[in-house]
């Protein structure tokens, strides 16, 4: 099995496919499976660096306080691990906060960045959803009623209802039952604590933010405290974006047929505008 010393660990990894090289940052509950039905498609435009971040799957567990900083860190030591110069960026959900971590603080590093259902900064509402899923993981464990619950969160209604429902619900509940308890509450209080406002000002790179306005994990708008979607469109310096208006937090699963070759035509065109 391919590992790299990162940052103090052990991370594993995976390189699938040849051309300019392209990190995959999974969300908070699924780790590097997260872009599992990206993998393929990517593969055939990209040399995709599919990772477990720090705490996830089959990469270290150290049992420490986990932050979007050391995170994007451990990202950090992996590309130079790999000699790799600069590469693409892609995270979702809490992966796009990595992901706008990593674009602000190592702008060099970052050729095209996308936030997938990402925001800067959660409010007072999000804190507290955050919090609820530690506190379930803890009392409950990573089980199935942990799994349903974030699929109920996750999800639109309409695939929920959909006939592929049992296979997608199965699916998460699988991901979910390999979760370390440690990781969840790490996770979840990274997540409570961020405040990227600053980090989004700092990117120089292409960026493209895709998002759902009936998402309200990462909502468009969040109330005062907070800077949602929203405050990404309005302050990189160089942004593109796609807002659904019929799904939830999951456009990878629910709209994986526009958003796949979306997210390739811009790290497509980023690779060009940065080259000239």
């Amino acid at each position: 099995m391919p590992y790299a010393e990162t940052n103090g660990i052990k991370t594993y990894y995976e390189i699938l496919g040849e051309g300019e090289p392209l990190a995959l940052i999974g969300g908070s509950m699924f780790g590097r499976k997260n872009w599992a039905m990206a993998w393929d498609t990517f593969a055939e435009n990209f040399s995709v660096i599919s990772y477990d971040q720090r705490g996830y799957g089959l990469s270290d567990r150290p049992l420490e306080r986990y932050t979007l900083d050391l995170w994007a860190d451990d990202l950090l030591a992996l590309l130079d691990a790999l000699e790799i110069d600069r590469a693409h960026i892609a995270g979702t959900s809490s992966g796009a906060m990595i992901a706008i971590k990593f674009a602000g603080k190592y702008p060099d590093r970052c050729i095209g960045m996308v936030s997938d259902c990402g925001m800067a900064k959660p409010d007072r509402m999000r804190k507290m959803i955050f919090k609820t899923w530690r506190e379930m993981a803890q009392t409950m464990g990573c089980g199935d009623a942990f799994a349903d619950h974030l699929v109920t969160q996750a999800l639109g209604p309409h695939i929920i209802d959909s006939p592929q429902a049992d296979q997608v619900i199965e699916a998460v509940r699988d991901v979910v039952r390999q979760m370390s308890v440690e990781t969840v509450v790490q996770a979840c209080l990274a997540m409570e604590e961020m405040d990227l406002r600053e980090d989004v000002k700092k990117i120089t790179a292409p960026s493209l933010v895709i998002g759902s306005t009936l998402d309200y994990l990462t909502p468009m708008e969040t109330a005062g405290s907070g800077a949602g979607i929203q405050y990404l469109i309005d302050n990189l310096s160089d942004c593109e974006t796609k807002i659904y208006t019929d799904i939830g937090h999951a456009d990878l699963l629910e709209k994986k047929e526009e958003s796949l070759p979306l997210i390739i035509d811009f790290l497509q065109r980023a690779s060009q505008k940065v080259s000239g």
